[in-house]
């Protein structure tokens, strides 16, 4: 678009009024003339002293004539130049105010507002140097309000980080004196709602070796729904994703969300999974399901998503490798079963349980018959192997509620809350059948033992944990005695102690 240059008006309206003021001078020079020459003809007559004759009066008359007419002239051109003055002082003061007093003021409005945070457009049109101006004013606001909004944006991106790093620095602080697993992953679960939105949040550690669950923590209350079946799908998933992140959502197409949400009793649209990792080893996954707010998790959700579970992994590993070390501190090394610490612990407990609740309490204590031959016939290795065996045949034959230890060498324990001795009688009974019929494998033959197990009743028999231990001591003693494959209460040791001893 061509300028235009407000010094070419400027110089126009000059141009006018220089004009103006050559007619002006023009006038008043005609004015001068006509009075010269009347002064001239005053003088003359003056000099002269005589009458004044006919042609004289008429020269005379002539000439006052055309002094007014000249005059009159005068007068006209100057009244005229007046005019044209006039107007051409109007034109200048309107071009003046229409083009610079108005646009100046409207980029001096615009200055103040800008000051305030406020950026207005102009509207500046004619092509002046002003207008081009208020373009560049323009783009100047422009780029200051485009600059603005990404400082802002800026700015809350530096908050939003901050406030992750708050919360990340509350999550560790909050695990670091956390030595239980399940607190662990329920503060992980607890700290990531902040930072992302979700209807449910859920965390599964695996085993490294077989990729079982092994732990699982959902926020998902237990009457809601399930999610078990999802997270081992999502599980299966990362593995041949080779632990890299999943995001899906129902609109994807993604074939492998719908596979991955099949079964599930719930309405997924979209979630998000991460591995938790520490080095190369993975731990488990965060997996998060249905954003508030949004249809799909973002790349930022993702990074904020892997932040978590990286400054939750130390914690994890920390309370397994604590978990691992009170299992081995409570458990036997060769068999899993508890240690006999650990069984003294538990009976003491159930003990103080069942005196609280006034309920029955058994104890069966087992022993392998003729094990040292045994070892000595197959060795200390096949004698060990059958060991695990047995515990494993303890473990398979009692309820949830009862307890296994290994009491010492080939001696084994069995604590059976809320049980009277008949129900006491049939669990040692289904053991012995067992271990009866249990082939062990040795060498490639088939080898059988027998145990003999001795059984006690709190509080019929004993109402301390020695005299408990003692009195299935006392019935084992007695089953040996009998010939060793066979089941002996307490009751009855001390019937055949009471025929033994001689009558006085």
């Amino acid at each position: 678009m061509k300028t235009l240059k407000l010094s070419s008006i400027y110089s126009v309206g000059l141009g006018f009024l220089v004009i103006t003021l050559l007619i002006g001078v023009l006038s008043f020079s005609y004015i001068y003339l006509s009075a010269e020459k009347i002064l001239t003809i005053i003088n003359l007559h003056m000099t002269e002293r005589t009458g004044l004759t006919l042609p004289y009066s008429t020269e005379l008359l002539k000439s006052i004539d055309e002094i007014d007419a000249i005059r009159t002239r005068a007068y006209v051109l100057f009244s005229f130049a007046l005019l044209l003055s006039a107007l051409g002082a109007i034109f200048i003061f309107s071009i003046y105010k229409k083009n610079i007093m108005g646009p100046l003021h409207q980029i001096s409005s615009a200055m103040q507002k800008m000051t305030q945070g406020e950026f207005e457009k102009l509207k500046v049109g004619g092509g002046t140097e002003i207008s081009v101006l208020a373009d560049r004013f323009n783009v100047m606001g422009q780029t200051l309000q485009d600059e603005r909004k990404e400082l802002q944006g800026a700015v809350s991106r530096e908050q939003n980080i901050v406030r992750k790093l708050n919360v990340l620095n509350e999550l560790n602080s909050s695990l670091i004196f956390k030595l239980s697993v399940s607190e662990v992953l329920e503060s992980i679960i607890s700290f990531s709602n902040p930072l992302i939105k979700s209807e449910i949040k859920t965390i599964a550690l695996i085993n490294r070796l077989t990729r079982q669950t092994t732990h699982f923590t959902s926020s998902l209350p237990k009457d809601y729904g399930d999610v078990t079946l999802m997270t081992n799908n999502i599980i299966r998933e990362l593995f041949i994703n080779k632990w890299m992140p999943i995001r899906l959502n129902v609109s994807s197409g993604d074939k492998r969300f719908a596979d991955i949400i099949e079964g599930v009793n719930l309405k997924i649209n979209n979630f998000l999974a991460v591995p938790v990792m520490i080095g190369e080893d993975i731990l488990g996954t965060l997996i998060l399901v249905n954003k508030t707010g949004a249809n799909e998790f973002t790349a930022e959700d993702e990074d904020t998503a892997l932040m978590v579970s990286f400054h939750g992994s130390a914690a994890i590993e920390k309370a397994l490798l604590h978990e691992k070390t009170v299992e081995l501190a409570k458990t036997d090394g060769l068999t899993g079963l508890n240690n006999h610490r650990t069984f003294h612990e538990t009976l003491e407990e159930e003990i103080q349980r069942a005196r609280r609740f006034d309920r029955n309490l058994s104890l069966l204590l087992i022993d392998i018959d003729y094990f040292k031959k045994f070892n000595d016939t197959y060795g200390h290795q096949e004698g060990d192997s059958a060991l695990k065996e047995l515990a494993g045949i303890l473990s398979q034959s009692l309820r949830s509620i009862d307890s296994a230890a290994r009491y010492g060498g080939e001696e084994f324990t069995i604590i059976l809350p809320e049980t009277p001795l008949e129900g006491a009688l049939n669990t040692a009974k289904r053991i012995n059948n067992e271990v009866r019929k249990h082939s062990f494998d040795i060498m490639g033959n088939k080898a059988h033992i027998t145990v003999s197990i001795g059984v006690s009743t709190f509080p019929d028999d004993a109402m301390d944990r020695e005299g408990l231990i003692k009195a299935a001591d006392d019935a084992l003693y007695l089953s040996k005695r009998k010939g060793r494959n066979a089941i002996f209460t307490f009751q009855q040791y001390k019937i055949e102690s009471a025929e033994a001893t001689p009558q006085s």
